[in-house]
């Protein structure tokens, strides 16, 4: 276990699964890695890939594209032996579209990382699968105890989950909003009707999300918004392994619904926008 960089990347903890395909292996053959609790619950799987010839790209400047890259670079195997790194965290949550990801903007939602505990790990090559059992301890000098670290899980998933479901809203918002403007531009759709739903999607998801920040100096010029707020809290609770203090608890509690109104509030601007479009 360790701490987390401002982009979201794990510094010190991981697990290195070693594992061989065939010499021949020319990347037609479909090959996975599953991470799975000791009860059999999915935590996150990797579909890996041949690796392509060539020097690879440079890494974007932009830390959510530049943690795809890594992890695009991390899942490309040769032939023979290989090695992957599982950094332990749970899948990232569905991101904004044209959000900018910066430490001091909108974080990369990240999800957290697994408690100890046994886990498995499953390895499936076309039909053939091999399955490992592997141990996640903590540095024994930390002196947090195991409940606590599961209090920082939970709170850490609470989080996720909210994000998960206010980006998925905002997504959804996003679109509607760029059909309602592309129907009264092409004047498919009565301004009379179309107007008002466009300024309810604006309000609510400007509301949320500050999309005119596209550089890491955006969060100097602009006010923060939720969205940002909820990975901030996210970034204060997973910076140490120890148990969230009551402060943050009750922060995160205030964003978390928050961010569930919000969600409803964008979830109804769609449905007000769809009746206007299908009209």
């Amino acid at each position: 276990f360790g701490p987390r960089g401002p982009g979201g990347e794990n510094l010190e903890s991981g697990a290195t699964v070693f594992f061989q395909v065939p010499a021949d292996y020319d990347g037609s053959t479909p090959v996975k890695l599953s991470f799975t609790t000791a009860s059999g619950k999915l935590i996150r799987s990797f579909t890996l890939h041949l690796k392509k010839k060539g020097k690879p790209e440079p890494l974007s400047s932009n830390p959510a594209v530049a943690r795809k890259q890594r992890e695009e670079r991390s899942m490309a195997i040769e032939p023979g032996m290989n090695h992957f790194q599982w950094d332990l965290s749970y899948p990232e949550a569905v991101d904004v579209k044209g959000i900018f990801n910066s430490f001091f903007s909108a974080a990369v939602p990240v999800g957290p990382e697994v408690v100890p505990g046994t886990y498995d790990v499953t390895l499936t090559y076309g039909q053939t699968t091999q399955k490992q059992p592997f141990v996640v301890k903590l540095d024994p000098q930390l002196p947090t105890t195991q409940a606590e670290l599961q209090q920082r899980f939970d709170l850490l998933m609470q989080i996720h989950d909210a994000l998960n479901q206010l980006d998925t809203n905002l997504n959804q918002a996003i679109d509607a909003r760029d059909a309602l403007e592309k129907a009264v531009a092409g004047k498919t759709a009565s301004g009379d009707q179309a107007q008002p739903a466009l300024d309810r999607l604006n309000r609510d998801i400007d509301d949320l999300v500050d999309l005119k920040i596209q550089s890491g100096e955006g969060a100097l010029v602009y006010p923060g918004r939720l969205r940002s707020w909820l990975t901030a809290i996210a970034a204060q609770v997973s910076q140490a392994f120890v148990p969230p203090t009551p402060a943050m608890v009750q922060v995160a509690d205030g964003y978390i619904d928050d961010a569930g109104a919000g969600a409803s509030r964008l979830e109804s601007d769609v449905a007000a926008a769809n009746k206007v479009l299908n009209r």
